[in-house]
C-alpha cells in the first residue's frame, strides 16, 4: 500500500497512546527495552510524528537510555534533553555535506567535527538525530542552530534500508531512523542485543505496514 493511502487510512484509525501505531497494529508488546551506555536524543519533525510509517517512536521506546521531543526547535542541547549536556560530548547523525568531504575515506561509520577532521568514535557520549523526510530533517537543522555544535556521524551502510518498496528513500544509503540508530549503536560498541532489538521491532512494524 503507498504512503498517501496509509496517511489516510491513518487519520482516522485510533492510535496506541505509546507506540502511535494504529491500536489493532499494536507493537507495544513486541518492544524489548534495552539499555545502553550511549544516551540518544530522537528531534522529531511534528508532520513526520503523524506518519505511520515513523519508526521512531519504537525506537526510542525500545532504548532505555533515550529521550524523544516532537517540535520544532529548542534553545540547546540540554534543554531538549532536558538535563545537562555538553556539546563536545555529542553528535549528530549528519545527512549534509560536510566540509573536505572529498578528502574522507568512504567508511562505513565515521565520526568527525564540523570541519571533516576524524573523531574516536568512543569520545562521543550521546547521539542526536532528526526524524522527519528529507526536507522536514533540514527544517530541523537549520532551526536549531546548536547543533552546528556536535561532531557529526557520516554513515555509509553497505547494505539498502529494509523499507523496500513501502517506503522510499531520497538516497540508497539512506536508512529508515531505527535502522539509523541501530547502525550508529553497533559501531559504538553497544551490546549486541542493542541492534538486534531495534531491528526486530523495526521488521515487525514494516510486516504490519505491508498488511494494512
Amino acid at each position: 500500500m503507498n504512503q498517501p493511502v496509509l496517511m489516510e487510512i491513518a487519520q482516522n484509525t485510533p492510535k496506541c497512546p505509546d507506540c502511535w501505531k494504529p491500536k489493532n497494529a499494536c507493537l507495544c508488546s513486541e518492544i524489548q527495552c534495552v539499555p545502553t551506555k550511549t544516551r540518544v536524543l530522537v528531534l522529531q519533525h511534528p508532520q513526520e510524528a503523524r506518519n505511520p510509517l515513523t519508526s521512531a517512536r519504537l525506537a526510542s521506546l525500545t532504548l532505555k537510555n533515550s529521550v524523544h521531543r516532537v517540535g520544532l526547535n529548542w534553545r540547546s542541547l540540554s534543554a531538549a534533553l532536558g538535563t545537562t549536556a555538553e556539546s563536545k560530548d555529542w553528535a549528530v547523525l549528519f545527512l549534509g555535506t560536510l566540509k573536505n568531504s572529498e578528502k574522507l575515506p568512504k567508511l562505513p561509520f565515521q565520526v568527525v567535527t564540523q570541519k571533516g577532521s576524524p573523531v574516536d568514535p568512543d569520545s562521543i557520549r550521546g547521539i542526536v538525530i532528526l526524524d522527519g523526510n528529507w526536507k522536514q530533517s533540514k527544517t530541523l537543522w537549520w532551526r536549531n542552530p546548536w547543533l552546528l555544535k556536535l561532531k557529526r556521524i557520516v554513515l555509509n551502510p553497505e547494505i539498502p534500508s529494509n523499507w523496500g518498496a513501502l517506503r522510499k528513500q531520497p538516497r540508497p544509503e539512506c536508512l529508515s531512523s531505527i535502522e539509523s540508530l541501530s547502525f550508529t549503536l553497533h559501531h559504538l560498541k553497544e551490546k549486541p542485543e542493542v541492534a538486534l532489538a531495534l531491528e526486530n521491532i523495526f521488521q515487525k512494524h514494516v510486516e504490519s505496514m505491508t498488511r494494512q
